[in-house]
């Protein structure tokens, strides 16, 4: 794992005291614009400047982890981190491990492939048909594998670490297709356009896929309440005074705001 520690927040953000008490964060930095590593190795995006945000407001530091998406649940309840971040639905199922922020982010989905190979698709049933006896990647743990699993039933799902093996395996074509945040489409097709990523089909959201969760908030261990407390009061204020809808603005180019 490749550990960072962000001591200091955003410029615009109120200075932490000497001494703050650390918070220590763990994200898969493999999800632009969520979070990713630059050039210099250094962990960045949305959840990065948000998380950075909350700890400003709660006068504490940032001690920021970065590991495989599927090992940080269980690396929370297993106490290694006080919270985990990283574009981590809030579903009931996960409920019954940890606790939740209230939203910060919500987000739709796409299926996406290389080119125009599924054409135009209107509909769920259309896209269900299309997508019978397809191979389709998600990252493993993430709700999208149990959207796949649940209404995409005769699709043939292949699993992974990190969004990129993802792309990487679309491009091979040994996946035909793959489900991710419209988001991280756009962010994959624009930092790569000779591969010409297109999303098809519908976009997904939760009033047709319940399983794609109630927003988007940060992991906390279950029966921190106090914690839970203080940076649910944080993303509160975050979100009246507008700092992440500026942080949305900034890495996304519009609104994610719940």
């Amino acid at each position: 794992m490749k550990k960072l520690v962000i001591a200091a927040a955003l410029s615009a953000f109120a200075v932490l005291p000497a001494g703050a008490e650390t918070l220590r964060i763990a994200t898969s930095a493999d999800y632009p614009p969520w979070e990713s590593v630059n050039s210099s190795g250094e962990m960045l995006g949305f959840d990065l400047d948000v998380g950075n945000a909350i700890c400003a407001r709660i006068e504490m530091e940032c001690e920021w982890t970065n590991q495989a998406y599927d090992g940080l649940l269980p690396a929370l309840v297993a106490g290694q981190y006080d919270l985990i971040m990283s574009a981590i639905s809030i579903t009931e199922e996960r409920k019954n491990s940890i606790d939740f922020s209230t939203a910060y982010a919500q987000a739709p989905a796409s299926f996406g492939t290389l080119g125009e190979s599924f054409g135009e698709i209107s509909d769920k049933s259309g896209l269900q048909a299309a997508i019978d006896g397809k191979a389709v990647g998600v990252q493993g743990s993430s709700i999208f594998e149990r959207v796949v699993a649940e209404h995409f039933p005769t699709a043939n799902v292949k699993t992974y670490q990190q969004a990129d093996q993802i792309i990487a395996d679309l491009k091979t074509g040994r996946i035909d297709a793959a489900v991710m945040e419209v988001s991280a489409w756009d962010e994959f097709g624009g930092a790569d356009k000779d591969a010409n990523l297109t999303m098809f089909g519908p976009l997904m959201t939760y009033a047709e896929y319940p399983q794609l969760g109630d927003g988007i908030g940060l992991g906390i261990g279950k029966g921190n309440a106090e914690l839970k407390a203080r940076i649910d009061d944080a993303i509160a204020e975050l979100l009246a005074d507008g700092t992440i809808a500026k942080a949305s603005d900034k890495w996304f180019g519009y609104d994610v705001t719940p």
